[in-house]
């Protein structure tokens, strides 16, 4: 079994203005539990207008969208008015650190200004990650645990997508301080396993160009 361990060298790291909504009521993850949920709906749902935050300033720190590696971040809107993942370039090496610390810094000012955020809250700070046999454990502090059921969709969402796109990661556990814990999938479902893109049907707007019209015959 290989192993590959990238090991947070700045705790303090300065993180970049997020969007985030601390609601009126927290969710607390369940540790080690499974099978429960944290909606009733059995498919996704746009997130409430009341539920979508205060939008913060973008962070001029936030890396340029140039270069190979790419992270994901939220749209303001997208179809029939909901928010959707949408992926963006960043400049740093590919390995679980950089990109996720560029994750955390949020969007740059050209991506506020284009109406793309952050899920991820500002206070979020990544503690290690930790790739064995295919699965990426990101270990954070658990400033995430403070957001409402439909943000926090988005929120867990947008780490799976982006460790997702390191080369030789297929799945991704969220992790408290070391803690294993219960993750709500793209429908709201409460999962104690590794969660994948697959988790989260439709929520990722499409990198790929339209395919062009067929012709018509004449």
């Amino acid at each position: 079994m290989s192993e590959r361990v990238v090991e947070r060298a700045n705790h303090g790291h300065g993180l970049g203005a997020r969007w985030c909504h601390v609601g009126a009521f927290a969710v607390a993850v369940v540790l080690a539990a499974g099978g429960c949920s944290i909606s009733s709906e059995n498919a996704p749902r746009d997130i409430p207008v009341d539920q979508r935050g205060q939008l913060d300033l973008a962070d001029p720190s936030a890396g340029e969208a140039t270069g190979a590696s790419r992270i994901f971040l939220v749209t303001a809107t997208g179809p029939d008015d909901g928010q959707r993942l949408q992926s963006v370039l960043r400049d740093v090496p590919a390995d679980p650190e950089a990109v996720l610390q560029a994750l955390l810094a949020g969007p740059n000012e050209g991506e506020f200004e284009a109406e793309l955020r952050t899920a991820v809250p500002g206070e979020e700070e990544l503690l290690a990650a930790r790739l064995i046999a295919g699965t990426l454990n990101v270990d954070l502090t658990g400033a995430i645990q403070t957001l409402p059921p439909a943000t926090l969709v988005l929120a867990v969402a947008q780490i799976v997508f982006t460790a997702s796109e390191i080369d030789g990661v297929r799945s991704v556990r969220l992790r408290i301080e070391g803690e294993a814990g219960s993750w709500p999938d793209g429908f709201g479902e409460l999962q104690s396993r590794p969660l994948t893109v697959y988790d989260f049907p439709g929520i990722a707007l499409s990198a790929q160009p339209g395919y062009p019209p067929i012709p018509s015959e004449l």
